[in-house]
């Protein structure tokens, strides 16, 4: 989604996005606050860790690019 004439990005003015954002950002807390756990939720290493959140961003990113930029300033990888 792009972001709106007066700069406010999707996140900011759709109740839809906004949700499937913060879903999107409650999955990655739950990630890491159970990696190295043996929880049902623990995914055992950092990369696999790091590779669940990079298909998170990467879905954050097609939802509102603008919002993904503040979360991500440096990319994914960084």
């Amino acid at each position: 989604m792009k972001s709106r004439k007066n700069g406010t990005s999707p996140y900011h003015t759709n109740k839809t996005v906004r949700a499937k954002i913060d879903k999107l950002l409650r999955e990655n807390s739950v990630i890491w606050s159970n990696l190295e756990t043996g929880t049902p939720h623990d995914f055992k290493t950092r990369k696999a860790g790091e590779k669940e959140w990079k298909r998170i961003a990467g879905e954050i990113r097609k939802l509102d690019e603008q919002f993904f930029n503040i979360v991500c300033p440096y990319g994914i990888d960084s």
